[in-house]
């Protein structure tokens, strides 16, 4: 036997010995020579044996008689069912799409994010938090963040409300899942139409009961809620999405008024209420609530990055019990390491300071993408121009369907997203005026003239 240099000798005989023992070469309950006689056998060490004898026996090949030597464990052949093996073709994209540009409304540009302060205060939570970090996380998260989330959504979105209301977790998602489970059974939960698809997706994975709510100039119609009559309803009343309204106060109190009258919940959706331009930030549905109806779903994805997998959600009191009794047992999934990082960051002032920054910089690159778009389309237009959040609406006269729009758009290596993604609607194919989502925090400012004439190009003949 060969030393490999990939390979230890004692690896090299274990596999040997396992390959034979799988293929039957030695009868069950058989002796195998000692540790000395093989390594003489084979001109190694018996260390080399040992250690490979001492790996067979662990998993469980051969078994030991005291002062009798190594035996090999009965194994019964291993049932090979050929129509069970899959085949990983289509599976998973061995390519990812690359773009040149991107009007993405679900990216972040990371490109100003404060590295540097993010790795200093990471290290000083290894120095400082260490307790944390060598035991199991409390269900809701540490109370370090959700003392500074508190305080950071009291003053950011009018919302008052104790740490023990919020749960920390690693995505809106995961923490819609874990109040789908603190719901009645059999409950049916209205959805924005059009909406976030990816809610309306994952409660149907969940086997839970969805009704799709149309939306007029106000946002999601109240008439329609009252005809449906859901336990539940998911909006984005800061800023609907896709399509950018913002709920007005009468609106607002409709929705309450419906919730307190028919003992319903509201799920609060503010996944970018941080960026508003030329206004002041627009308070939550929160804030509004008086009778313990709404729930609220916040996100670090859209201020910071995607990547960092850290949201929260602010439940009414009457739930926290239940939440916690429920969940008693449960490990959280999202990482304490960043959650304790993003606290420093929070606590001493480097958060804020970095969403003033990107609020700059965000609202400078819509401003001049707007003026690119109306300049190469002019009348073939409409921008819906809500000045909040990091994505707007556009409608605009192209002789394409949805599908061929999306396609062409590959195909000039522009990432592009529209409204078919997002309604749950069949679209007529002699519609002419197509609407589209158009995110800018992914696309640079010099890129904004050339992303904006590929643009014109994808919907133009």
């Amino acid at each position: 036997m060969q030393q490999d240099t990939e390979q230890y000798i004692y690896r090299q005989l274990y596999n040997r010995l396992k390959d034979d023992i799988l293929a039957f070469k030695y009868e069950s309950h058989e002796k195998i020579p000692s540790k000395r006689d093989m390594a003489k056998h084979l001109n190694v060490s018996v260390n080399s044996v040992k250690s490979a004898y001492e790996q067979l026996l662990a998993e469980g090949y051969i078994y030991t008689k005291e002062r009798k030597g190594y035996f090999i464990e009965p194994l019964d052949k291993l049932i090979v069912d050929p129509d069970a093996q899959i085949s990983l073709e289509g599976h998973e994209h061995t390519t990812r799409t690359t773009f040149d540009y991107s009007f993405s409304h679900m990216s972040t540009d990371i490109s100003e994010f404060p590295v540097d302060t993010w790795a200093k205060l990471t290290k000083r939570v290894f120095q400082d938090y260490d307790y944390y970090l060598s035991t199991i996380p409390h269900v809701k998260g540490p109370i370090e963040l959700r003392q500074s989330i508190a305080k950071l959504v009291s003053y950011q979105r009018g919302i008052q409300c104790h740490p023990e209301q919020i749960v920390i977790g690693s995505g809106t998602n995961t923490l819609l899942m874990q109040l789908i489970q603190l719901l009645e059974r059999n409950v049916t939960i209205a959805v924005e139409n059009p909406g976030y698809s990816r809610f309306r997706t994952l409660l149907n994975q969940t086997n839970t009961s969805t009704t799709a709510i149309e939306l007029d100039h106000k946002g999601i119609s109240i008439d329609q809620l009252k005809q449906v009559q859901p336990n539940a309803v998911i909006v984005t009343p800061s800023h609907q999405f896709p399509m950018g309204t913002i709920m007005p106060v009468s609106r607002r109190i409709d929705l309450l008024n419906w919730a307190s009258q028919t003992h319903s919940y509201v799920i609060e959706d503010d996944y970018d209420s941080e960026f508003k331009y030329e206004t002041d930030n627009i308070p939550s549905l929160f804030s509004f609530d008086k009778n313990d109806s709404v729930i609220y779903l916040g996100t670090f994805s859209k201020t910071l990055m995607p990547g960092l997998r850290m949201s929260y959600m602010i439940l009414p009191s009457k739930l926290i019990k239940q939440f916690e009794l429920q969940n008693d047992n449960m490990i959280p999934d999202f990482s304490m390491l960043n959650a304790l990082t993003l606290n420093l960051m929070i606590k001493e002032g480097h958060y804020e300071k970095y969403i003033k920054k990107m609020h700059q910089l965000y609202g400078k690159r819509r401003s001049l993408l707007i003026e690119h778009l109306e300049n190469v389309f002019k009348d073939d237009i409409q921008i819906k121009d809500t000045r909040a959040g990091l994505h707007f609406i556009i409608e605009v006269v192209s002789p394409y369907t949805y599908t061929e729009i999306e396609t062409r758009a590959k195909a000039q290596k522009l990432e592009l997203y529209t409204i078919k993604r997002f309604s749950v609607k069949t679209f007529q194919k002699n519609e002419t005026v197509k609407i589209l989502i158009i995110g800018f925090s992914k696309i640079e400012q010099s890129q904004i003239p050339e992303a904006v004439k590929r643009l014109k190009q994808v919907l133009s003949e």
